[in-house]
């Protein structure tokens, strides 16, 4: 067992169970992940003025007295309206242990919807970092940016990972693990060379038909409470590449995805960097989490599998194809987890090829075909 690195979904557990996790219900076993954890909604949300960040020392309850406008029922579930703000307090509390700190990203279905969910935590003006030995509450905060959508009490939008210490591989690590187990393929199932600046860099696949999909506008709300996928194409509309170019607008939002098949081993986690601005003016993901084994298989038969990522433009930039787009960054696990993505997991994702719309979509017909 390595000193340092993200904790796996066996240890988690045990955190659950000696009480350095808290939840005011009881933790499913579905959210829990290999190397992380999900987070649920509870009953009351809190419109705000804007977003905010806590002051040191300032608790969320102290900032949300401050810039409170509203308050929302989510006990049966309620419409967060989009482009506005909401604070929830999450079901789970930590309490966590003196080295232990944590970091939170979104789900790959709220990041496909286009949901800004960042955590909170008391005293600490950062988004998505809980401190070490963090004892206390912790919220997140909600803005849907391209729709409206619909949520409850217990629904899951982000997840936390846990950590002890620093343990990235460096690009002399990642360079050695994928000679020794291939970390990125090319879509023909060969090991194709890692492009590495202080993680893999994958690159934009404008080579397909349709190459991705944009966000349309509608007053249509996204119901999260739903087990019945939406119409596609009444959220979304896809888009095509020209001469291996594509404009994409400011402001709009676009899913996308890579070249590269890529490949998490069990012994390692991943997260998709959300934002570098030397590849250009626009965030390249939300969902920044590949938990063990995502592209692997339970021995390694999968030869990778694309990332799919969402792009929000700050500025019109032009996309061309096997441009950059968004960067890799593995850590190594403190023990291999007892539980495998796409393996002791159901996986909406293990196999998507190209663009591929979260689970809460259904598969895209175009109008003119229906």
């Amino acid at each position: 067992m390595k000193q340092t690195g993200a904790i796996p979904s066996q240890i988690i557990q045990q955190f659950i169970d000696n009480g350095h996790i808290q939840a005011s219900q009881p933790v499913s076993a579905d959210n829990l992940q290999p190397s992380s954890l999900d987070l649920r909604l509870g009953p009351l949300a809190y419109q705000v003025r804007a977003t905010f960040l806590p002051k040191q020392n300032e608790s969320i309850e102290e900032a949300l007295r401050l810039y409170r406008t509203g308050r929302v029922d989510l006990s049966h579930g309620a419409v967060l309206e989009r482009d506005k703000t909401y604070v929830v307090e999450v079901m789970e509390s930590f309490q966590l242990p003196p080295l232990v700190h944590a970091y939170t990203n979104n789900k790959s279905t709220s990041g496909r919807t286009n949901i800004w969910v960042r955590a909170l935590v008391d005293g600490l003006p950062r988004f998505d970092r809980i401190p070490e030995g963090y004892r206390g509450k912790v919220y997140v905060m909600i803005t849907p940016r391209s729709w409206s959508v619909r949520v409850q009490a217990g629904t899951t939008l982000n997840q936390a990972r846990f950590l002890i210490g620093d343990n990235r591989l460096n690009d002399l690590e990642l360079s050695m693990a994928h000679q020794r187990v291939g970390l990125v393929f090319d879509a023909q199932g060969n090991p194709s060379p890692p492009q590495l600046d202080r993680g893999i860099l994958l690159t934009a696949d404008l080579s397909q038909d349709v190459v991705g999909y944009k966000a349309r506008a509608t007053q249509a709300v996204v119901d999260l409470t739903s087990a019945t996928p939406h119409e596609a194409h009444e959220f979304f509309e896809p888009v095509e590449a020209e001469r291996g170019e594509l404009m994409l607008l400011h402001n709009e939002f676009y899913i996308m995805s890579t070249c590269e098949f890529l490949r998490v081993p069990p012994s390692y986690a991943v997260e998709m960097v959300a934002y570098d601005i030397h590849s250009g003016e626009f965030r390249s993901h939300y969902a920044g989490f590949f938990d063990p084994g995502f592209g692997y298989g339970s021995e390694g038969e999968v030869k990778g599998t694309p990332a799919v990522l969402e792009v929000a433009p700050h500025e019109d930039v032009i996309i061309r194809h096997g441009q950059p787009i968004c960067k890799m960054v593995y850590e190594y696990l403190t023990k291999a987890p007892e539980r495998i993505y796409g393996v002791h997991l159901g996986s909406h994702y293990m196999h998507q090829r190209g663009p591929q719309l979260g689970r809460l979509f259904g598969s895209f017909v175009p109008l003119a075909a229906r």
